[in-house]
C-alpha cells in the first residue's frame, strides 16, 4: 500500500472458490481501509464458459452471483460494483470473425488475438477440466468455441474499461486460464500494473505476484531464494520449517490439502526388488497439470511423458541384468483412463509398473533407488532432499534451484543414469523449496479456513441457501445428461444473443 490515494480494480472471477474469493474480499477491504477507491468488476452470467461454470449451467450462474453478492455485502466501506462487459459495436462484429475451429491442440495453442495468447489460455482451462493433456479438439469443439468467445469478450471489455478509466492497480486470481489470462493481457496491452493473487503455504494465507504469472519458473526461483535469505527466522528455525515440510509429506500428513501416500504401507517395496541391481525409479505425473501452463513448461527432451518413459526403458533394456526400471504411476491417475491406459501398455523385461492405488511405498522406492527420474512431480525435489540423485525428464518449478539434474537431451539423461558414481546434488535448493512452501504467504485476517478448500469469511458462510445448493446437486445426479445439455445450450444461446444486442 502507498500513502497516495489509489484507484484499484478487482475482477472477481471465482466466487465459488471460497479461499480465493475470500482473498479478493480481504484485499478489497485492505484497500478500503487505506482510503483507496475500489471498483469491482464482475460477470453477470455473461460468460459462455468459465472455470467455475464450464458449460454455462443456469443454476451455477445463480450460485456464483449470489455468492458474490453475499461476500461483497460483508465488506466495510463503499465499493463501486459494475458488470465487466463493455463491448463496442466493432468488438461485437469481431466476435463473428474469431477463429473457433482447430485441427489439433498445437493448432489451438498457436492462436492469438493481438497480445492475448488465447489459444494457450483456452487449452489451459479445458485441459484442466477434462484432465487430458492430449485434447481432442473435435470432441470439444463447442467448448473451445465458447471459451474463445468468452476470453475475447473479457479481453476487449477490460481493454475498453482501462482506456476510459484511470487505474493504478488491477487485481485478479491466478492468471493461467482463459478468462484471467485475458485480464492479464488486457492490462499489459494498456500498460496498467497488475497483481495476481494465489494460494500460499497454509490453508489460511495467500500470495501476491506483481506483473507476472505465479507459475513462472524464474520468478518462483527468485522468490524462494529471497525468502530463504531474507527471513526473520533464526537459521535453526528456518531449517526446522524446511525439514518439516519434507517429513510431513513422507509421513502422510496432508500438505496443501493433499497426501498421496496415506494409503500406502510404509517401507513396502515391490516383491521383485533386487538390491544388487541399479534400480531406477520413475515417478510420473499428470501432463495436464503442467504442459499447458505456458510455453515455459513445454517438454524439451521428449514429445511427452509417455515418450520419455518408453525411451528410457528401451535404452536400458540391453543392460537388463544390471539395470531395472520401476515406474510409479501417480495416484492422481487412478481414475484418468486416458493417461493410465498407455502407461499400462508399456511392457518390457526390465520394467516393473506400480499402479496408482498400490500400497507399495513411494518413499521406500525413493529411499532405496539408485537414481530417481521425475516429470514435473514434487518427488523430484523431495528425492534431492533425501539424498538421492534426482534427474528431471521434463520441466519443473524447482529446476533452477541446483538440487536436481536437468539434462538437455536424451543422451545427457542416459549418461547420468549410467554414471554409477553420480552423486546427489547439494540439498540447499531443496531446503529453500521446503521452507518456502512451509512458511511463505500473507495471513488472511477475516477468513477462517475449515480445510484447504473451504471456510468462512467473518465467521459467515459465503454460499447462498444450502437448500438450493442441495437441490442443484440432486438435479445434477438425477436429471439425464441429455436434458442438462439441452438446458445449457439454450442458456448459452440466449446469453450470446443478449450480449450482442446490448
Amino acid at each position: 500500500m502507498t500513502n497516495a490515494k489509489q484507484h484499484v480494480v478487482f475482477f472477481t472471477t471465482h466466487p465459488l472458490f471460497q479461499r480465493h474469493f475470500a482473498t479478493d474480499l480481504e484485499l478489497i477491504q485492505n484497500h478500503r481501509d487505506a482510503g483507496d477507491d475500489v471498483t469491482v468488476l464482475y460477470c453477470n452470467a455473461s460468460l459462455l464458459a468459465c472455470d467455475i461454470n464450464t458449460y454455462h449451467e443456469p443454476a451455477q450462474c445463480y450460485l456464483c452471483q449470489k455468492t458474490r453478492t453475499i461476500g461483497l455485502s460483508l465488506l466495510d466501506g463503499n465499493v463501486n460494483q459494475q458488470p465487466y462487459l463493455h463491448l463496442t459495436e466493432k468488438d461485437k462484429a469481431d466476435i463473428a470473425t474469431l477463429r473457433t475451429t482447430f485441427t489439433s491442440a498445437a493448432d489451438l495453442q498457436a492462436y492469438t488475438v493481438d497480445n492475448y495468447d488465447i489459444g494457450m489460455a483456452v487449452l489451459s482451462s479445458i485441459v484442466s477440466y477434462v484432465m487430458n493433456a492430449d485434447l481432442d479438439v473435435k470432441a470439444h469443439a463447442s467448448l473451445i468455441r465458447h471459451y474463445i468467445v468468452s476470453g475475447f469478450m473479457a479481453y476487449r471489455s477490460v481493454q475498453n474499461f482501462l482506456r476510459t478509466t484511470k487505474v493504478d492497480k488491477f487485481y485478479f486470481f491466478n492468471g493461467r486460464m482463459a478468462i484471467v489470462r485475458a485480464i492479464m493481457r488486457a492490462c499489459q496491452s494498456e500498460s496498467v500494473p497488475f497483481t495476481i493473487h494465489e494460494a500460499a503455504g497454509t490453508d489460511d494465507s495467500y500470495s501476491l505476484y506483481d506483473n507476472a504469472l505465479p507459475h513462472s519458473i524464474g520468478l518462483m526461483t527468485n522468490m524462494m531464494q529471497r525468502h530463504w535469505e531474507q527471513t526473520p527466522d533464526a537459521p535453526d528455525e528456518r531449517l526446522r520449517k524446511a525439514e518439516e515440510w519434507f517429513t510431513n509429506r513422507a509421513h502422510g500428513i496432508k500438505v496443501n490439502g493433499y497426501s498421496f501416500v496415506e494409503n500406502q504401507q510404509r517401507g513396502l517395496l515391490p516383491s521383485d526388488w533386487n538390491p544388487n541391481k541399479q534400480n531406477i525409479v520413475i515417478f510420473n505425473s499428470a501432463d495436464f497439470e503442467f504442459v499447458w501452463v505456458s510455453e515455459e513448461y513445454q517438454h524439451h527432451i521428449y514429445q511427452n511423458q509417455l515418450d520419455g518413459i518408453t525411451s528410457i526403458i528401451a535404452s536400458l533394456l540391453s543392460q537388463k541384468e544390471k539395470y531395472h526400471v520401476y515406474l510409479r504411476i501417480h495416484p492422481n491417475l487412478a481414475r484418468l483412463e486416458n493417461e493410465l491406459r498407455p502407461l499400462l501398455q508399456i511392457h518390457s523385461e526390465n520394467l516393473t509398473t506400480i499402479l496408482p492405488n498400490d500400497t507399495i511405498s513411494s518413499y521406500a522406492l525413493m529411499q532405496h533407488a539408485s537414481k530417481v527420474i521425475t516429470f514435473g512431480s514434487t518427488v523430484g525435489i523431495e528425492a534431492a532432499y533425501w539424498g538421492k540423485p534426482s534427474i528431471l525428464g521434463g520441466k519443473a518449478l524447482y529446476q533452477n534451484l541446483e538440487s536436481t539434474y536437468a539434462p538437455r537431451s536424451h543422451a545427457e539423461l542416459m549418461a547420468l543414469l549410467l554414471n554409477e558414481t553420480l552423486s546427489p546434488l547439494p540439498s540447499q535448493g531443496a531446503l529453500q523449496y521446503g521452507y518456502f512452501y512451509n512458511s511463505f504467504g500473507i495471513p488472511l485476517k477475516n477468513y477462517q479456513a475449515k480445510n484447504f478448500f473451504a471456510g468462512t469469511y467473518k465467521n459467515k458462510s459465503l454460499f447462498p441457501n444450502k437448500w438450493f445448493f442441495r437441490l442443484f446437486t440432486a438435479y445434477k445426479r438425477v436429471v439425464p445428461q441429455s436434458i442438462q445439455d439441452a438446458v445449457n445450450r439454450k442458456h448459452v444461446a440466449s446469453t450470446l444473443r443478449r450480449t450482442l444486442s446490448k
